[in-house]
């Protein structure tokens, strides 16, 4: 993982990447932000994996967040790689955009 740690530990606007990930999570998920939790989110949306799995549209949802489909990914390996996509995006927008 490169881009998530940089959210947890960049003291530079750290609340807001850490909110501009949730939102852009909540988006991709298509859930309200209230939902995303704000602190341990990886193991959050393991869980929600679990549980959303057998009635999500998982190639569609892939597709949104830009993630390759990976066949026989476990739900562990496959949040990880959701939340290091979605840092990536907040990190490169914030780049672009001179807020860090």
């Amino acid at each position: 993982m490169k881009y998530w740690p940089e959210i947890a530990v960049k003291p530079l606007a750290k609340n807001q990447l850490l909110e501009a990930f949730r939102s852009q999570l909540a988006k991709d998920l298509q859930l309200d932000l209230a939902q995303i939790p704000h602190q341990e989110i990886d193991s959050w949306l393991k869980q929600w994996l679990d549980e959303q799995l057998p009635t999500l549209d998982l190639a569609q949802l892939l597709y949104r967040i830009d993630v390759p489909f990976g066949l026989g990914m476990n739900t562990n390996d496959l949040a990880l790689t959701i939340i290091e996509r979605e840092a990536q995006k907040v990190i490169f927008r914030a780049q672009y955009s001179g807020k860090i």
